[in-house]
C-alpha cells in the first residue's frame, strides 16, 4: 500500500532541509550533479518542478543521503535501492588510523560517512595525506552528516 505523495512544494522543502543539513549551497549541488545552473535546483526546492518526476531524483537522493522514509514520502510508487552507507575507501581508513589522534573528528562516524560519500569529478583523494587535506579543507564549509 502506498502513501499519498508529498506535494511538489513539500518534497522540495525536504530537499532544501537535507541540502542545508549537509552544509551545501545550491551551486555546490548543481555542480555535483552537472546541472547547467542552480536555478533548476531552486525550482525543485520551491515546488515549481516536481522532484518526484525529475530525472535528477536518484542522483539527488544519493548526494543528499535521503532516507528511505523521505524517498517514500517524495515518490511513494518509486522503488529505488539506495545505499545504506557509502563504502569507505582504504586510503580514508588509513588516514583515520594515522591522523585520528591529532584530528579526533576523523573518528566520528558522521564525518566518516560524509567523507566516504563525497563524489569527485576526475578522481579524488588517493593517499591518507590527500584525505587529510580534503577533510581539513571541507570541515570549514561542511557539517558532517547526522549533525544539526
Amino acid at each position: 500500500m502506498t502513501m499519498p505523495a508529498l506535494t511538489p512544494a513539500e518534497a522540495g522543502a525536504v530537499l532544501r532541509r537535507r541540502r542545508e543539513r549537509r552544509g551545501m549551497s545550491q551551486e555546490q549541488v548543481a555542480a555535483a550533479l552537472n546541472l547547467r545552473s542552480a536555478n533548476y535546483l531552486s525550482y525543485l526546492e520551491t515546488g515549481k518542478v516536481n522532484v518526484a518526476r525529475s530525472k535528477y531524483l536518484a542522483p539527488l537522493a544519493e548526494l543528499l543521503h535521503l532516507s528511505a522514509e523521505e524517498m517514500q514520502a517524495i515518490a511513494p510508487a518509486l522503488r529505488l535501492s539506495l545505499p545504506i552507507a557509502p563504502p569507505m575507501p582504504d586510503a580514508l581508513r588509513e588516514a583515520i588510523a594515522e591522523y585520528g589522534d591529532k584530528f579526533p573528528e576523523l573518528r566520528d562516524p558522521d564525518w566518516q560517512e560524509t567523507l566516504a560519500g563525497a563524489r569527485f569529478r576526475g578522481g579524488g583523494p588517493e593517499t591518507p595525506a590527500d584525505w587529510l587535506d580534503y577533510y581539513r579543507f571541507i570541515r570549514r564549509y561542511t557539517r558532517p552528516l547526522g549533525s544539526g
